[in-house]
């Protein structure tokens, strides 16, 4: 419904009344419905009432909308403007308002997608070893080929006294086990030096193990006390610093080297009390060495 000024008192009854505009033809009449001038509804000169449109309804002062009896008057160029935007947006909206529009589906990267599949993987379960009694550095290795953590404080080359899971428990893949390590043991004087010299005359030629304990022992050797001497030859030993294997094939071409043998004179060089001492399958392995 259009609306002009209202300059009409609101005291005045509704009806037909010269138009209040300049715009109007002389002698035009425009509807006062008891608030507002009605601009829709016009009567030329000569209309009657008959000439009111039929669809026009005049609304009775107490039936008024709550925007009339309040005084309160929402431009026409309002309401075009929100049914415009309303057009635009459902044209955008292929005609359907947002919410019944269908959601998109998400987008997963990769990444994304492989971290997800990792998350849902059952764990990897591994049962445990005993390691117990073998050296730190290879329950280590042992532990880690089959994917175990390991953590263990001291010198891995002594041996494995306890472990914080028993065996035959099953762990998850990356899980942690725990080693005891046996303490290393502190050397005294005599066994640091039958070490340093044991080392030395194995650096300096061939010795079997019965040779080199006789020349750390004896009164015209280094006079080393047994004990000492038996010691030094285990560590050099357990920490892998001697072959007796390779001791007796470089005793074997030592001698080739300076004179000839026979395979059984120097069998017998190589195992005799009065010889070199070696063992008869060390002896067996330097004249393979050899070429005997």
């Amino acid at each position: 419904m259009s609306e002009t000024s209202n300059t009409t008192p609101s005291s005045t009854p509704a009806g037909w009344y010269p138009h209040p505009g300049a715009e109007g033809a002389p002698g035009s009449e425009m509807y006062w419905d008891g608030t507002t001038w009605r601009t829709d509804l016009v009567r030329q000169p000569g209309a009657t009432d008959a000439a009111v449109p039929a669809h026009a309804t005049v609304t009775a002062p107490s039936k008024r909308p709550w925007y009339t009896r309040k005084a309160v008057i929402i431009p026409a160029a309002v309401v075009v403007g929100l049914i415009v935007i309303g057009g635009i947006g459902s044209a955008l909206g292929g005609g359907r308002s947002t919410s019944d529009a269908a959601p998109a589906a998400p987008v997963r990267t990769t990444e994304q997608a492989a971290a997800t599949a990792e998350a849902e993987a059952e764990p990897v379960l591994i049962i445990v070893p005993n390691v117990v009694g073998m050296d730190g550095a290879s329950a280590r290795a042992a532990l880690e080929a089959l994917g175990i953590r390991v953590s263990a404080d001291g010198d891995e080359s002594m041996p494995v006294i306890a472990q914080d899971v028993a065996e035959g428990a099953q762990i998850e893949e990356g899980a942690t086990v725990t080693l005891t390590l046996e303490e290393k043991p502190q050397l005294t004087l005599g066994q640091q030096n039958a070490i340093r010299s044991a080392q030395s005359y194995l650096d300096f030629t061939a010795f079997s193990r019965a040779g080199l304990f006789e020349q750390l022992t004896s009164e015209y050797g280094e006079g080393f006390e047994a004990a000492d001497a038996e010691f030094a030859i285990a560590h050099l030993e357990q920490n892998g610093l001697v072959d007796w294997n390779a001791e007796a094939a470089e005793s074997a071409q030592s001698y080739l080297d300076f004179t000839s043998f026979s395979r059984q004179g120097l069998y017998e060089q190589l195992t005799s009390e009065y010889g070199e001492q070696f063992t008869p399958e060390q002896a067996e392995y330097a004249l393979t060495a050899v070429g005997y």
